[in-house]
């Protein structure tokens, strides 16, 4: 496996949080923006062993501020769309290939790549109207590296 740049795991940690400071930025008007789950997984080969690659994948989860904190899922729903065009505009702009937008509630989803490097960037809701984003790496050189703490706290 190679990476079009080839980053090892702290570099690609760091490397996806770059991509997501714009949407974050962008939504933080809205949001409250916490850190959540961040991890490396290693690719296995043929015969399931790992290999000197893996993927790290960060996210962050999006509590709504008021007027929508607290409101009914169903208005959550309809709000949350604005939010997901914004969004993929912004990515747009920014030379991501928009690579998967299913739109149908509550389950909605938009995915990214960047042709540049190969990470992938989403925006994601739950069934009440929760939002999370996320980004994972193209394949990184495994190291055992820690995750650096998030940008966002």
């Amino acid at each position: 496996m190679s990476a079009i740049e080839q980053l090892d795991e702290l570099q690609g940690y760091v490397r996806a949080e770059e991509k997501l400071q714009p949407a974050l930025v962008l939504l933080s008007a809205d949001f409250d923006v916490m850190p959540g789950l961040r991890n490396s997984v290693p690719y296995d080969d043929e015969n399931g062993r790992p290999t000197d690659f893996a993927n790290v994948e960060i996210n962050y989860l999006l509590k709504h501020r008021p007027p929508l904190a607290g409101v009914p899922a169903e208005e959550l729903l309809a709000a949350n769309s604005a939010f997901f065009t914004r969004v993929e505009e912004l990515w747009d702009e920014l030379g991501h290939r928009t690579i998967t937008r299913t739109v149908e509630q509550p389950f909605r989803v938009l995915r990214a790549q960047d042709p540049r490097d190969g990470f992938i960037i989403a925006l994601k809701q739950g069934k009440i109207g929760n939002l999370w984003m996320t980004a994972s790496s193209a394949p990184v050189l495994r190291t055992g590296a820690t995750p650096p703490p998030p940008v966002w706290t």
